[in-house]
């Protein structure tokens, strides 16, 4: 997945793939001014990319990070069920 020059910030980099060991390093650079587990953010965007790719599918992203999403932000408000 490539990002479009013009949507990065002027001091980004283009992130490398999530499957290169250069990438937990680009995202705790992104991430150095939140207040709130780098960890998670990391994990998570990793597997919100394999969703995207299809790789992974949003019953187990949401279920994998409902726990977690609770323990840090106290509530989990992401749409978990699909309209019918």
């Amino acid at each position: 997945m490539r990002v479009h020059r013009s949507c990065m910030r002027p001091n980004h980099r283009e992130p490398p793939d999530i499957d290169d060991d250069e990438f937990d390093g680009w995202a705790e650079d992104q991430l150095t001014d939140v207040e709130y587990d780098t960890e998670l953010g990391k994990e998570m965007g990793k597997d919100a990319i394999r969703l995207a790719r299809g790789e992974m599918s949003q019953e187990a992203f949401n279920e994998k990070y409902h726990d977690a999403v609770l323990e840090e932000f106290g509530v989990d408000e992401r749409p978990t069920r699909t309209e019918e």
